[in-house]
């Protein structure tokens, strides 16, 4: 074979096409479930970084000295539960304080993205656009649950938590506290893709989160409170949260109360989920 019928041959074949020449073409033959899993491995990697995982585990640990520490004295408070220790009861609130936290993030994060160009890029993929959505709650959701087990295992270990619900009534606290805290998270994943605005959603992340997670019975009982202050304690979404993940704990949960915890995150997800995908689509 001579070079000149070589290179007729040459142009006459067609190259092989590699998946570097068509990058959208593997996102196209995805369903939502991989892109979003797939989404999802990439919002968790930078939570793997070694300075990230290690203030994750600090954050949970100054939480429960400064409580435990300082509010100790708290357990003789009138209405506080007499069956249970007062690191018993605080334990789960800091897991709902924790989860809340951590879904609190989901929003930055999204804004985070709107700012490095990521979300251009993605609407210029064949993907799903709600997949974005799924991932960067699931991201915060997985984020916060290696919290919570963090949470669980250093009041064990430092302050003596031992519940009557033993290690099954704890491992469902961590599960429902991540449960509400995934839900909750749908709710600043709503306001950034309304708002657009990194600086105006961590004010109003802040103006939210402190009263929801602060006036409830989290620390004390709202029986102990004044009067204005009870009744916001007592209408506290936060504070049934907190009943649901204590009973748990307490090995005293019914079935009402924990469908009814349930309930009303997947109604929340319900309502925040739809407005985000319709805001998202305009970004």
């Amino acid at each position: 074979m001579t070079v000149v019928q070589a290179e007729a041959d040459a142009r006459q074949t067609p190259p092989k096409r590699r998946d570097t020449d068509t990058p959208g073409e593997h996102w196209g033959n995805s369903n939502l479930f991989t892109q979003t899993m797939a989404l999802t491995n990439r919002s968790i990697r930078p939570y793997l970084q070694v300075g990230v995982v290690i203030v994750t585990f600090v954050e949970p640990l100054v939480m429960l000295l400064m409580f435990a520490g300082v509010l100790k004295t708290l357990g003789d408070v009138p209405g506080m539960s007499g069956d249970m220790e007062y690191i018993d009861n605080l334990a789960p609130a800091i897991m709902i304080i924790t989860a809340v936290a951590a879904g609190a993030q989901a929003g930055n994060g999204l804004i985070n993205d709107l700012r490095n160009d990521v979300i251009t890029r993605f609407h210029t993929l064949p993907i799903h656009r709600f997949s974005v959505l799924l991932a960067r709650s699931f991201a915060d959701a997985a984020r916060s649950l290696y919290q919570l087990i963090a949470v669980a295992v250093l009041a064990a270990l430092i302050f003596g938590f031992a519940p009557p619900g033993g290690f099954l009534g704890v491992i469902g606290a961590i599960l429902m506290s991540a449960l509400v805290g995934w839900s909750m998270s749908w709710i600043f994943i709503m306001m950034a893709a309304l708002l657009r605005n990194g600086d105006v959603l961590r004010m109003i992340t802040t103006l939210l989160t402190f009263p929801l997670l602060f006036a409830s019975n989290a620390f004390v009982p709202p029986e102990s409170m004044p009067t204005g202050l009870r009744v916001i304690a007592e209408g506290n979404p936060i504070s049934y949260a907190n009943d649901a993940v204590r009973s748990m704990v307490a090995g005293s949960a019914s079935v009402s109360e924990l469908l009814t915890t349930v309930a009303v995150c997947l109604a929340l997800v319900c309502v925040c989920a739809p407005i985000s995908k319709r805001s998202f689509r305009v970004m």
